[in-house]
């Protein structure tokens, strides 16, 4: 009885270069990935300016008003075009990504007052088992 699978036909070559793009996947280590330099681009600063301030506690308090805001914009809105229909669910896109952001940094710790906090503990307690 035969088989109507059909037969794949690879070559050396090509078995050979996925090997070798495998190993190196293995082979590498993970620091060769990492960068501890600060970037060096021209437009770095301006990015990092802008995370900041987009993570910040007024961007978390302005995302909250603006979620309540077009919220209820939406709801007692009454009769509105589409334009503005589709600004308003930009403006409430925006404000649940910054809130999200904040929100999650909060409940899972990774934001820098906590990280801040706890290398300064850290030091103390090694300073005083010193």
């Amino acid at each position: 009885m035969q088989s109507n699978m059909p037969r794949i036909n690879v070559s050396h070559r090509a078995l050979f270069v996925l090997g070798v793009a495998l190993l190196l996947l293995v082979v590498a280590h993970p620091a060769f990935a990492s960068n501890t330099s600060g970037g060096g681009l021209p437009f770095d600063d301006w990015f990092t300016k802008i995370r900041q301030s987009v993570t910040g506690p007024f961007a978390f308090t302005a995302s909250i008003v603006g979620l309540v805001g077009a919220g209820a914009t939406l709801i007692f809105g009454g009769d509105m075009n589409g334009f503005l229909r589709t600004l308003i669910f930009i403006v409430l896109v925006l404000c649940f990504l910054v809130a999200a952001q904040n929100t999650i940094a909060a409940i899972t710790g990774q934001g820098a007052e906590i990280t801040a906090l706890s290398n300064a503990l850290a030091d103390r307690i090694q300073a005083r088992l010193a």
